[in-house]
């Protein structure tokens, strides 16, 4: 199943992101379909899903609210601004007294149903596939994945104006913001962030493990680095060591932000766990702070200051979350519907007029406007419940280093990605939310008894009796 999910990351991430209908179509198709599979033979919702689960069902419900169409009359009490947009915005809902729904374009808020329904049921399904040899084949996959994408991102960066893939561009152009196979560098960034830290999970979760094999000593150090394990751990730090000096490259405020914080976490994490001495927990430690610095110092310090002391870009958005603020007070209830946001900007758009603004740049006000409290209520709950469930599976597996790592370096990787999305939309992304839902899935799978175990040992002296001494003597007889 790891190599499934790995090529089905792989296909959406280079298909542009999977953002036009021939990308995301199968993308949702295959997903759905690993997640039917998954409960087919869970035979029902697993019980660490079945809170998350009902959760996902209200923001469906929530989402499937908005497209039932209702008299003008209660279209009038439960959004008393839709009528006069809907007015300027079709002919039809100006010429008709029919019954209308209550998102202004149907056929976007379905399109964002489907990606919600076929995601949710990917993310239930998956954790009944994830075993103990998935946990460590699938991290290790997108790792050797994203080390060459990164190193491709960082070359048409520098060599090729940003264009994606290095000779393709957008209808909108890029303007030199692409990034690898991203239109918008900030997308990148966002991808390379959650598997950047569940990379960073991995790389802790065989640390652990190292540091209590190692004997104390510097002899015994020295000796240590020669061995196999030490190589791996070494490789992995320098594929770390790359894919952070792409997100870095992206010059992606956001991400660089996002990756700091996630650092931050990892560390707090770290001196946490009581399973290994103060010493070596500060080894771990300063080996992160050492590859954050690495990552940094790599694109220059000195510009990365002078980059974050231009605040136009910080200024914009600002001006620009007025407006979405605007459609929030004129749509609290309901929304504008569930995808909307750039029909709505056709008539609330003030402030940013260079370009269309359709996205808010914070994919919390934009749930506000497009959703109402009635998707955004539902939408908070799968949140806490999602936090809990994770709390849970971490908790069940503390005693299992790497189990316990690679889970906290996808829940760091979701936390990262949503300090993200108050200045960006990167989930919007399909590519980027099927990797969403895969850390998701893979911080709520289960915890399973570790089959690392030695072998048991037979007593010859014990006598056993009946069957069991009948063919211990079978056993034992010459051939």
């Amino acid at each position: 199943m790891s190599v499934l999910v790995s090529l089905l990351i792989v296909c959406g991430t280079l298909a542009f992101g999977a953002v036009y209908p021939w990308g995301y179509l199968p993308l949702f198709v295959v997903a759905a379909s690993i997640g039917l599979a998954g409960l087919v033979r869970q035979r029902g919702i697993p019980c660490e899903a079945r809170t998350i689960s009902a959760g996902l069902l209200l923001v469906a419900l929530a989402i499937g609210g908005q497209l039932v169409p209702v008299p003008r009359t209660t279209l009038d009490f439960l959004s008393p601004h839709a009528a006069a947009l809907l007015s300027r915005y079709s002919l039809t809902f100006a010429l008709s007294t029919a019954l209308h729904p209550l998102s202004i374009n149907p056929a976007a808020t379905g399109l964002a149903l489907l990606g919600l329904a076929t995601l949710g049921l990917y993310l239930i399904g998956l954790p009944s596939f994830l075993s103990r040899r998935d946990l460590r084949a699938l991290p290790r996959h997108l790792m050797l994945f994203a080390v060459p994408l990164a190193l491709v991102g960082i070359f048409g960066r520098e060599h090729n104006n940003g264009l994606v893939f290095g000779f393709w561009r957008s209808e909108e152009g890029t303007n030199g913001n692409g990034f690898g196979p991203f239109v918008d560098r900030n997308h990148f960034a966002g991808w390379m962030l959650m598997t950047t830290c569940l990379a960073i999970g991995v790389l802790c979760a065989r640390s652990e493990v190292a540091l209590k094999a190692v004997k104390p000593g510097v002899r015994n150090r020295i000796v240590w680095l020669s061995t196999s394990e030490a190589n791996r751990l070494i490789l992995i730090a320098v594929s770390i060591i790359v894919m952070a000096i792409a997100l870095v490259w992206t010059m992606s405020r956001s991400g660089i932000v996002s990756f700091t914080c996630a650092v931050g976490c990892f560390v707090w994490l770290m001196a946490r766990r009581g399973h290994i001495g103060l010493a070596r927990r500060a080894i771990v430690v300063s080996a992160l702070g050492a590859l954050l610095l690495a990552s940094l110092s790599w694109r220059g310090v000195d510009r990365l200051l002078q980059w974050f002391a231009d605040t136009s870009d910080l200024v914009g958005r600002v001006a620009a979350w007025h407006d979405g603020w605007q459609v929030v007070q004129d749509f609290p209830i309901t929304g504008t519907g569930l995808n909307t946001y750039p029909d709505a900007m056709l008539f609330y758009q003030k402030h940013v007029l260079e370009f269309w603004m359709t996205h808010a740049h914070n994919d919390y006000l934009q749930l506000l406007a497009e959703g109402g409290l009635l998707v955004a209520i539902p939408a908070a709950i799968v949140v806490v419940l999602l936090a809990s469930s994770i709390r849970r599976s971490l908790n069940a597996a503390r005693d299992d280093s790497y189990d316990y790592w690679v889970r906290a370096g996808a829940a760091v990787g979701l936390v990262a990605i949503g300090i993200q999305e108050t200045v960006e939309f990167s989930l919007h992304m399909p590519a980027n939310a099927l990797l969403f839902a895969t850390l998701a899935a893979i911080a709520i799978s289960p915890a399973q008894k570790s089959d690392d175990s030695p072998p048991r040992v037979v007593d010859r002296n014990h006598r056993p009796s009946g069957v069991s001494a009948h063919r211990a003597r079978e056993e034992r007889s010459p051939q």
